[in-house]
């Protein structure tokens, strides 16, 4: 699937997700484990899932929340989430249940999985994944997928934090045979400065001579900063892009952004859930939302 490919809309239908684990790895951070098998099957890089974050009798709050898929176990039938908290519907994640003693398991109602994916790269191409905030869950899926090829490609991680802020992922990132680099604002750890010119030293300094695939998602600032460094430079590369969202399926036109269809239209309104999340960069606007 590329990044034009949308979800069919016959397959956009709830499912019940058990509970598996919901682990905190940090101050307000935590990976929840699902078993649902469809879910984890279907979902690819990119892709997210919506979560009605109550108990189906209150529905406050009422709207689903959207999540990137962090990983998928296909044999076992689980995926993960990586999640903070930062208002009702997470701290209701943040609270659920793991299984003891041969209780049945939670059950949550998810949507999914929905959007579209990353492209794969060129044999000869380095990959540089860039990331910040929840923004490194889909890094992390797109990583184990690349390491999965016949072939894969060499991967550098960039992740971006401000000072004294939890490196959310790091760990598992550091677990993978890729490259790991940490750029902080006052260089309390890792690259001093943001993590968009940690991606230009290492890409300057790169013995390939240059030749780059670049996937990016974080918080906007960020984004806007790849996507202009991308476009100046002729660096192929995709940003995935985070937003609010009300439906997660294109119809209530929450998510819109000025992106263009194709090189030759004009920017018009597009739906991050249905048309993206995942979008080359050339396609969206200076000042992009997301």
């Amino acid at each position: 699937m590329s990044t034009s490919d949308c979800q069919p809309a016959d397959l956009i239908v709830p499912a019940e997700s058990e509970v598996v684990s919901n682990r905190q790895i940090g101050p307000g951070w935590y990976v929840l484990r699902l078993r649902e098998e469809s879910i984890a099957q279907r979902s690819e890089p990119g892709m997210f899932v919506q979560v009605l974050c109550s108990d189906g009798e209150s529905f406050d709050p009422l709207l689903r929340r959207p999540f990137s898929v962090y990983c998928t176990d296909k044999e076992n039938g689980t995926y993960d989430i990586l999640y903070t908290t930062v208002g009702r519907g997470t701290r209701w994640m943040a609270a659920l249940p793991e299984p003891e003693n041969g209780e049945p398991p939670e059950k949550v109602d998810v949507l999914g999985p929905l959007g579209n994916t990353f492209s794969t790269p060129g044999a000869d191409e380095t990959v540089y994944l860039v990331g910040g905030g929840v923004g490194v869950a889909p890094l992390y899926f797109l990583a184990l997928r690349l390491l999965a090829l016949p072939s894969p490609p060499k991967i550098h991680f960039c992740m971006g934090a401000r000072p004294g802020e939890f490196l959310q992922g790091i760990e598992d990132f550091r677990k993978l045979p890729i490259e790991t680099h940490v750029a902080t604002n006052d260089g309390t750890e890792g690259f001093h400065g943001f993590v968009t010119d940690l991606f230009v030293e290492l890409w300057q300094k790169d013995e390939a001579g240059g030749k780059a695939r670049v996937y990016g998602c974080g918080p906007q600032g960020m984004n806007e900063s790849l996507r202009n460094l991308s476009v100046e430079n002729s660096l192929a590369c995709e940003i995935c892009l985070e937003s609010m969202m009300g439906c997660g399926f294109g119809i209530c036109f929450g998510c819109v952004a000025p992106i263009r269809k194709d090189a030759d239209s004009d920017f018009i309104n597009r739906r991050i859930c249905w048309e993206g999340p995942v979008f080359n960069s050339t396609l969206l606007c200076p000042g992009i939302e997301g």
